[in-house]
């Protein structure tokens, strides 16, 4: 039987190995509004790919045209280089994100973080690990105790009011962490580091891995469909879900 969960590991470890080649320049192509691309985008999101069709389960990737439903059974969704803005600059906060989803839910999910080499893993009714170890969200009970993983994603509004509403929703958690790069964000919730995340207008393939690691160490999540592959996203520990969707989802 085919093993997806270690053939997703071995396309993130391999793509790994090229972002490692472009540590000190990242080569960037093009640079539109709040986003870049990058050759190190183009060549890990090739890498996983040729690793993936191997399965011949379609594949929704940032790098490339996607007219694949995720409502119809399997599919891949992958982000090759998740915060390559980041990468771009060397500020070691940087993830690769491969998910499996199944009738528009997560069921398998491998982050890999680029500087580190850590790499968090997950399939479905089997727990979350860290390299090999389980992992588990926060036990946090309040929102005024717990941290909050956000971040204003490339495609989304930073008209004023946008902000400010933000703002004032946010205003409930004791902290406030954007690092620029959702997966691992996530990958954070799911070990307990962060208490939640939130974001909107933030793309699929930036969240879709980690929405399956926080769900399998057993966390809460939301996510809605806005427009395309963009999406309001919400992931806690049980503790505090509740509380932080009343504060954060827009209704």
């Amino acid at each position: 039987m085919v093993d997806l969960l270690k053939i997703a590991e071995r396309a993130a470890n391999e793509a790994q190995q090229i972002a490692s080649g472009y540590r000190s320049d990242a080569q960037v192509l093009s640079s539109v509004y709040k986003d870049i691309k990058t050759q190190a985008d183009l060549e890990m999101n090739e890498c996983i790919i040729r690793i993936l069709k191997s399965t011949n389960i379609p594949i929704i990737s940032e790098e490339m045209e996607n007219s694949y439903d995720i409502k119809s059974a399997l599919c891949w969704i992958i982000d090759p280089l998740d915060g390559t803005y980041n990468f771009s600059r060397r500020f070691p906060c940087s993830g690769i994100s491969i998910s499996l989803w199944e009738n528009s839910e997560p069921v398998l999910g491998v982050i890999k973080d680029i500087f580190t080499n850590s790499t968090f893993s997950c399939r479905l009714n089997n727990g979350s690990y860290q390299d090999g170890l389980a992992i588990k969200v926060s036990e946090v009970s309040d929102v005024k105790d717990s941290i909050l993983a956000t971040g204003f994603p490339s495609g989304a509004s930073y008209k004023t009011n946008n902000l400010t509403a933000f703002v004032k929703n946010v205003q409930s958690f004791k902290k406030v962490r954007a690092i620029g790069a959702a997966s691992l964000m996530l990958s954070y919730v799911s070990a307990g580091i962060f208490d939640a995340y939130y974001e909107n207008d933030i793309y699929l393939w930036d969240v879709a891995a980690g929405l399956a690691l926080v769900k399998e160490a057993g966390g809460e999540i939301y996510y809605r469909q806005k427009s395309g592959m963009k999406y309001e996203v919400l992931a806690a520990n049980r503790n505090i879900f509740d509380e932080a969707k009343s504060l954060l989802i827009n209704k």
